[in-house]
């Protein structure tokens, strides 16, 4: 009988394979980039009470250029995320001469029931006129010791709508660099100093759907103040403005803006006060007058989760009223494009820049948030 052969022995296992080491992200990345995508974000920095260190590149040919740095702090409640609380303290420089500092908050308290805004500042502001005696332009400073500003709203049963006073006390010394006699009464405000004190108040609708980069939604209000003696105004004088905000989702990739601000100013108010055109692509305080009208559309295709493009124009117009400082100024067309990218997914918010062409050439913005922010709630 012949041997069986023997099976071969199993070769002795060796030691295990090291596990791959788990990568571990650091704090900066967990800050600073998105967990789904991996882009660039400030969400998870700015829910912890983070601060973004927003450049300010000024392109207003009204004041020359500029630059200056805002620390903006963002809070965003975990439970109710469109009450934003927002902190900025910043500084400005001009290439006019131009400069400011100041510090500015708003947020909700007492359970969302009540919504404020307020800040403080002071600095020099150089800037022209355009009066109808010297359609050329007549450039004039005010340097403010103190300007303070203030607003508190109570909101209803349905919460959409609030109301509450105004507050706006400032103190300024006005120059004028001109030669002439016999200027107006008007102008008798330069080469002096001057308080101005309001109360006032002020009625809210707003349903946006984000307090940032708003999507969906409306936003409404009329404000009116007044300065006066009694509230340690050295001028009489009446402010009313009336704003009207829209925002309309077409489809998941198409959005649509549009805003209406009719801003007046009545009584005895110092010239630097009146209203003006307030639109992308026309030079600030360019066109003045007792009545302004500013109009304006905007379309947002988005062509990425992060990235969007948009294109807007505008029309606007004064009203001189029965003080005829300044002319009518007749119907101003100005309209850009630009492009924005979400930099805080989870706020919603978006920052980028836009071109805007009007009356008197080509002029650039940087944006965070939306164009409109500064006068949205």
């Amino acid at each position: 009988m012949l041997a069986q052969e023997a099976a071969p022995l199993p070769e002795a296992a060796g030691p295990p394979a090291p596990a791959e080491p788990v990568k571990k992200e650091s704090k900066f990345h967990r800050a600073f980039f998105d967990e789904t995508d991996g882009k660039l974000d400030f969400s998870n920095f700015m829910a912890k009470g983070g601060f973004f260190p927003m450049p300010v590149i000024i392109t207003e040919p009204a004041v020359d250029g500029g630059f200056g740095v805002v620390a903006q702090f963002i809070t965003v409640p975990k439970d109710n995320p469109k009450r934003v609380t927002r902190r900025m303290l910043g500084a400005v420089k001009t290439g006019n001469g131009s400069y400011g500092y100041g510090y500015f908050q708003s947020g909700s308290a007492f359970g969302d029931r009540v919504s404020y805004k307020f800040g403080v500042g002071r600095g020099k502001v150089t800037l022209k006129a355009y009066p109808e005696i010297l359609p050329s332009g007549l450039e004039y400073t005010n340097k403010y010791d103190y300007g303070a500003l203030a607003s508190v709203r109570l909101h209803l049963a349905d919460p959409r709508f609030s109301l509450g006073p105004l507050f706006d006390f400032r103190k300024l010394h006005s120059r004028i660099d001109l030669d002439i006699e016999d200027l107006p009464e008007r102008f008798s405000d330069f080469e002096r100093k001057l308080k101005t004190g309001a109360l006032g108040f002020g009625v809210h609708f707003d349903n946006r759907d984000n307090a940032m980069t708003p999507t969906q939604g409306y936003n409404v209000y009329a404000e009116a103040k007044f300065n006066d003696g009694a509230f340690g105004s050295d001028r009489d004088f009446q402010i009313y403005d009336v704003h009207g905000y829209g925002f309309q989702k077409l489809s998941p990739a198409w959005r649509l803006g549009a805003k209406v601000e009719v801003d007046a100013i009545r009584g005895h108010y110092p010239v630097y006060f009146a209203s003006s055109i307030n639109l992308r692509g026309v030079e600030a305080r360019r066109y003045q007058g007792e009545t302004a009208v500013s109009t304006e559309v905007e379309v947002t295709r988005q062509i990425s989760p992060r990235w969007a493009l948009l294109g807007f124009a505008g029309l606007g117009f004064t009203d001189a009223g029965g003080a005829r400082i300044f002319d009518d100024s007749g119907a101003k067309i100005a309209g850009g494009a630009g492009f924005r990218y979400r930099i805080a997914r989870k706020l919603g918010l978006d920052a980028g820049i836009d071109v805007a062409y009007g009356p008197s050439g080509a002029v650039f913005y940087l944006q965070f948030g939306h164009a409109w922010a500064f006068n949205l709630d």
